[in-house]
């Protein structure tokens, strides 16, 4: 198994011998190409050199020669011109002696070297000539010019002119008495000094001037005829060749290497006015340097065999020394694989029996020791990283599971904001599977599109801030087109953890909280049933008004509606149609106040209005027409007919009050005038009504309970309900109390008749529900009841604040329970059955209150989800006496006992009573005889004290 894992190892990668082996190699190929090149350049430097100096020497010696024959021509004319009298015989202008004398010149001409000799007068007139080849072609305008030139100077110049013959001429000046009576010019050709350039110096030389006929030496691409050339069949072709491929002569100033014909040649040219001032022209030296280039190819080519042969003894010595160590190398690293595959024991015998025994040790020998010591360290970490991983997955799967099931959004962007994943909960609020989220961009989402912009430059802020998160609250756009209001957190991920991504998004869907927010603060100015505003909402605006109106002397009218015989219709046809009949009239109240009119439903069946700027009769006239539409538009309820007004009371701002509370009271008492009167109708205030003691008490009871519910004013008294058999505290009942001004505790007998007349008793039902949130979420471990009127039965609205305790965890269901009266439970029963049926599911408790009144109900307590009845105390308090009543109360507890119920026993006021309810096994017990009702919490029994029913006088004596 171990040679097979080899095997396949080495066929997955190169050997570090071989690759030692080979970049080594490549490092000795560069070495020797390096030391080639320099070679090579170092060779062509020394040739650039030498042939820079030799062109160097070349051109002073071409210069050389056309000066040095210069200056003889121009001495030799000076000679001749002082030679028998030539001054004073050019100055008599005599033709037979000028003559004589030019014969005389001839002969020189030959032992001169001289191919031309001829003399002009002062006025350039030719005067003799002799020429060694026949007639010259020097035009007339040349040496008119150079005669010129002489006479003006009255010094000689010299001229090159090749036609048919190159010449160097000198034109020298002839003197008689101090002045110049005429010039001769000496002719020489310049083909011996050029024979002599390439018989001494080995390089050709070819002179090229302006082309002005057809010479057969021409080279029209440069404009120029070649008159002299050494060696002219060789070179003319490579000349004719440059031409044709260098534009310009001048390419060859700094001088250029050709090759041509399987030969190098070194190309330099001169300017022919360096050499003769004004001459036209260049001169071109042509050097054979393929001999070397040839010696050059040479030395390179045995550099070259040097090198190579040097490199490759250099390899063979370089694989000698690297094979045996890194043949140990490579077969531990072959044994290496073994620590992977976990054969820990198999892989340390092999490195002790690879490692050297001498006595001298090398890095291999410590690294085969690092390796037992490795395989050690890895055994004792594969442990350790086995419980880890399960750790590891562990918490994986936690957070799988997490991301799977929470109702949380979380996505990852890029850094350009593109949508990398998201969780599944993202896909079911929006719509879009993963492959549409997927490179989406993440402010595509958000349904403001103003917005967009904004975010996505705080996002990239947020990122290349380095701040820790960034928050903000936008809608989400669905699929469907539907809105989600999402609290977002973006986070920005740390590079090892990002896997491409830069930022973590998660997000809260709030829809439901902000919807939920906008209702409740719509909730408090409004009433949820009629949608016009409430109490509280109507008592601001009325004081704005009232401080208005006082401000600046106007009137305002305040019309409290209270309808006639609601009661009886929400008692025959039930409370649904009670509903009706109240949103029925908050639209006729709407359809028919002014934009500046503010009508409220202050509760119950009571409305009221504000009317700005209306005297008496105006508010008499809409009350008059209010009655008349109602009394013509009778109210149709499930096929029934119900005739419908309103007892309407008016006062006025700020005639009936000094203040709110009392212009309200004063419109009260006219509205109960009205319905004393006979309902249906109007009443404006006056003070006369006051005298009236019965609707003195409603009004005030209704303010009273107002202004107490404001203030918190009314507070519980507590009774404990303990068990039949041990007395132990079950729970604890919360009574209601209304502490007066003048510190007397009211019962709620004396106010809850005119609460319910005014229509608070929902008010008060929600008042309760809160003071008892607030006790026991300050005594968590508490147990405590609270009585609900047949209102909060009919209205679920009371609820919500429960709900929303029970989901913060500020409450524990079980630790509350409410009370109902047998009214309250059939008065609609399936609303009440929905309302139960709500919170018990959340853990709530109900007991049914003052039960044996109606025996009808009875039938209803399996339909209802109550854990407790409580037996009328008027059923209980003679059980000693009566008989009858003690058989009743039996059979009552043995039916309640059959539908899984526990029985209350209310009214004991003694301990008689206390036993026979206990004989006939009533669950729990409240009384008198328990404890009274007070205003702290009552104290629980000792644990270890016996409680039976003979001894429990003793217990109750402390509560």
């Amino acid at each position: 198994m171990r040679h097979q894992k080899a095997e396949q190892h080495k066929q997955s990668f190169i050997g570090l011998r071989w690759q030692s082996y080979l970049w080594l190699s490549l490092l000795l190929l560069c070495m020797c190409t390096a030391f080639f090149a320099l070679n090579y350049h170092a060779l062509m430097e020394q040739f650039h050199a030498r042939q820079q100096a030799e062109i160097n020497s070349l051109r002073h010696h071409i210069k050389g020669l056309f000066s040095g024959s210069s200056d003889r021509l121009i001495r030799l004319g000076g000679a001749l011109a002082t030679m028998n009298d030539l001054g004073e015989t050019l100055k008599t202008n005599k033709p037979s002696q000028i003559q004589s004398t030019a014969s005389h010149y001839a002969s020189l001409g030959y032992e001169l070297d001289l191919r031309r000799i001829a003399l002009y007068s002062s006025n350039a007139t030719l005067v003799s000539r002799w020429a060694q080849f026949g007639s010259e072609q020097l035009s007339a305008k040349i040496y008119q010019q150079a005669i010129d030139k002489v006479q003006q100077q009255e010094r000689p110049v010299t001229l090159l002119n090749c036609q048919p013959l190159c010449l160097l001429h000198a034109f020298v000046p002839v003197l008689a008495g101090g002045k110049n009576v005429g010039v001769i010019a000496l002719g020489q050709s310049i083909a011996d000094f050029i024979i002599g350039f390439k018989q001494a110096t080995g390089v050709d030389i070819a002179l090229a001037i302006p082309a002005d006929d057809q010479h057969r030496l021409q080279l029209s691409n440069w404009g120029a005829k070649i008159p002299a050339l050494t060696d002219a069949a060789k070179l003319m072709p490579l000349l004719r060749h440059l031409s044709e491929h260098t534009p310009e002569p001048k390419k060859f100033d700094q001088g250029q290497i050709i090759e041509w014909h399987g030969a190098h040649y070194d190309v330099h040219s001169l300017p022919l006015n360096d050499i003769i001032s004004g001459q036209p022209g260049f001169i071109l030296l042509i050097s054979d340097v393929s001999q070397r280039f040839h010696d050059i190819e040479q030395a390179l080519r045995q550099g070259m065999l040097v090198t190579l042969g040097s490199l490759i003894a250099a390899e063979l010595i370089l694989f000698a020394l690297i094979s045996a160590p890194l043949r140990r190398l490579s077969r531990l690293t072959l044994t290496l694989p073994l620590l992977a595959e976990g054969a820990y024991d198999q892989a340390r015998q092999y490195f002790s029996s690879q490692r050297k025994k001498a006595r001298f040790q090398d890095e291999i020998d410590f690294l085969y020791d690092s390796a037992v010591q490795l395989s050690h360290q890895l055994e004792q970490n594969s442990l350790s990283l086995a419980s880890k991983n399960k750790e590891l997955a562990e918490e994986r799967d936690f957070i799988q599971g997490l991301l799977a099931s929470a109702q949380v959004l979380v996505v990852t962007q890029t850094k350009e904001g593109h949508i990398r994943v998201g969780n599944n909960f993202v896909s079911q609020l929006t719509g879009y599977h993963p492959g549409q989220l997927h490179g989406k961009r993440f402010v595509d989402l958000i349904s403001d599109s103003e917005s967009r912009e904004e975010i996505r430059r705080k996002l990239q802020k947020l990122f290349n801030s380095g701040r820790p998160q960034m928050e903000h609250e936008h809608e989400l756009n669905c699929q469907d087109g539907e809105r989600r209001k999402i609290a977002w957190v973006h986070t920005p991920l740390q590079e090892e953890y990002s896997d491409g991504s830069a930022l973590l998004s998660v997000g809260m869907d709030i829809t439901e909280r902000v919807k939920a927010e906008s209702r409740m603060r719509w909730l408090a100015n409004h009433d949820p049933l009629t949608s016009l505003v409430n109490r509280h909402r109507f008592i601001e605006d009325l004081s704005h008004t009232y401080d208005e109106v006082s401000r600046i002397g106007n009137s305002a009218a305040l019309l409290v509606f209270d309808l006639d015989h609601f009661k009886e219709i929400n008692d025959t046809s039930g409370h649904a149609a009670g509903d009706a009949l109240l949103k029925m009239i908050a639209d006729e109240l709407r359809s028919r106040a002014r934009k500046s009119d503010i009508v409220a439903r202050l509760g119950g069946d009571e409305f009221a209005m504000l009317m700005p700027q209306t005297d008496r009769y105006g508010a008499e006239t809409f009350a008059k027409q209010l009655n008349e539409r109602l009394a013509g538009t009778p109210f149709i309820y499930d096929e029934k007919r119900y005739r419908v007004g309103a007892s309407i009371g008016i006062a006025f701002l700020p005639e009936h009050g000094a203040t709110v509370q009392e212009v309200i009271a004063n419109a009260d008492l006219a509205m109960f005038e009205a319905k004393r009167a006979g309902r249906s109708r109007a009443r404006v205030f006056s003070y006369e009504l006051q005298q009236s003691q019965a609707l003195t008490e409603n009004v005030y009871w209704k303010d009273t309970l107002l202004r107490a519910m404001e203030n918190e004013q009314l507070f519980f008294y507590f009774q404990p309900i303990v068990a039949a058999k041990t007395g132990q505290i079950v729970y604890t009942e919360a009574l209601l109390r209304l502490k007066m001004s003048d510190g007397r505790i009211v019962t709620p007998g004396e106010f809850l008749p005119s609460a319910e007349r005014a229509g608070l008793n929902y008010a008060l039902d929600c008042y309760v529900v809160k003071a008892a949130l607030k006790i026991l979420s300050a005594n968590p471990d508490k147990k405590l009841s609270i009585n609900i009127s047949t209102a909060a039965l009919n209205d679920s609205g009371w609820t919500e604040a429960l709900i929303e305790a029970v989901h913060q965890q500020r409450l524990s269901p079980e630790h509350m329970i409410f009370e109902i009266t047998e009214t309250a439970v059939i008065s609609d029963m399936e609303k009440a059955k929905q309302i139960v049926e709500e919170l018990t599911s959340l853990g709530f408790r109900f007991a049914v209150d003052d039960f044996g009144a109606g025996f009808s109900s009875l039938y209803y307590l399996k339909h209802l989800s109550v854990e407790y009845v409580k037996i009328d105390q008027s059923l209980i308090k003679d059980l000693i006496n009566d008989g009858e009543d003690k058989d009743f109360v039996r059979a009552i507890i043995s039916m309640i006992h059959v539908y899984g119920k526990k029985v209350v026993g209310e009214g004991v006021e003694n301990a008689a009573i206390l036993e026979i309810l206990t004989s006939m096994d009533v669950d729990l017990v409240q009384g008198f005889q328990i404890g009274r009702p007070a205003e702290h919490w009552p104290a629980a029994p000792t644990d270890n004290e016996d409680l039976n029913p003979k001894t429990f006088n003793h217990s109750i004596d402390r509560l």
